[in-house]
């Protein structure tokens, strides 16, 4: 049966297109779906920025401890028959000493802080052979526990006696500990308090070592303090949100030509050989059929055979 002049183009077509056309023609009509496949793409999620916790400045503090009753006793008894002298602002009413005037930070998230109190006490002695001194007291606290630092000021009584008046200060001495199981901690808007009654104290290892009055472990007097300050407003944290890209598959686009090493210019002028190469080959099989079939015709109308060999291509 004799192919019509379209079908025969069609078949031409398809048998006589050189593979790698075909395949290149392919690929083009491909490099859209990704594309597409990138566009429609969810877009990322907008994250809330994190926010650190504030840290609250104490602007006002007052710790009332009575050192060590004990103590007390010894330096005003008729042994020691000596005394003790406030100083820097610090007060005396039996039976307790009182520091005022204390600043530092606290951190509600983690529970910790420090508070700064200035002045000190003197206890004298012994006809001046005991000379020591207490002061800039530090309050550390920790989630329900603490320590009193203190500078450490004075003369042993070894030395004293020895006819050695050198003063030894031994600064920051983590003197006592503090039970604060039952510290109260309030931040209302901007606005900190803190507050403990009677929390149990006892000497340290180092506090120990430089005073060297009492054991390790030794209770001292109980001690209580408030403060106030303020607290300041949320802050954001160091890692951002992540921006949203409103346009993913523009994004797609650049990341491939930029793997590529080439600009977006090649794909397009690739796509048009391919076209050109198409265009070329279809042209071409159409004319040699056309051709063909003329031929057979002229071969028809003369009633001889067909030259086989001027026919050119087979269809």
């Amino acid at each position: 049966m004799t192919l019509s002049l379209e079908s025969a183009v069609r078949s031409s077509l398809l048998s006589r297109a050189p593979l790698g056309v075909l395949a290149a023609a392919s690929i083009v009509l491909g490099v859209a779906s990704p594309a597409l496949a990138i566009g429609d793409a969810a877009p990322v999620e907008q994250r809330t920025a994190a926010t650190s916790p504030p840290v609250c400045d104490i602007t006002d503090a007052t710790i009332t401890w009575g050192f060590k009753e004990s103590f007390r006793s010894y330096i005003s008894g008729s042994i020691a028959k000596g005394a003790w002298e406030p100083f820097g602002g610090v007060g005396y009413e039996t039976p307790a000493f009182t520091w005022t005037g204390g600043t530092g930070s606290y951190d509600p998230a983690t529970g910790t802080g420090s508070i700064a109190f200035p002045g000190g006490i003197r206890f004298t002695g012994h006809g001046g052979l005991l000379d020591s001194t207490v002061q800039n007291v530090t309050l550390e606290i920790a989630p329900a526990a603490g320590r009193v630092l203190v500078d450490l000021a004075g003369v042993s009584m070894e030395s004293a006696l020895a006819g050695d008046d050198t003063v030894v200060t031994t600064p920051q001495v983590p003197f006592v500990t503090v039970d604060l199981a039952g510290l109260e901690n309030t931040v209302s808007g901007e606005v900190l308090t803190l507050a403990a009654a009677d929390a149990a104290t006892a000497i340290t290892e180092e506090g120990f070592a430089a005073f060297g009055n009492y054991e390790t472990g030794t209770a001292f007097d109980p001690l209580s303090f408030t403060a106030s300050g303020v607290c300041a407003a949320a802050t954001p944290t160091a890692d951002p949100s992540p921006v949203v890209d409103a346009s993913p598959a523009a994004d797609a686009a650049q990341a491939g030509d930029d793997e590529s090493g080439s600009s977006a210019a090649l794909p397009v002028a690739l796509s048009a050989a391919i076209g050109g190469a198409l265009v070329a080959t279809i042209g071409g099989s159409t004319a040699a059929i056309v051709a063909s079939r003329r031929k057979q015709r002229k071969v028809r109308a003369g009633g001889g055979p067909a030259d086989h060999a001027d026919e050119g291509p087979a269809a």
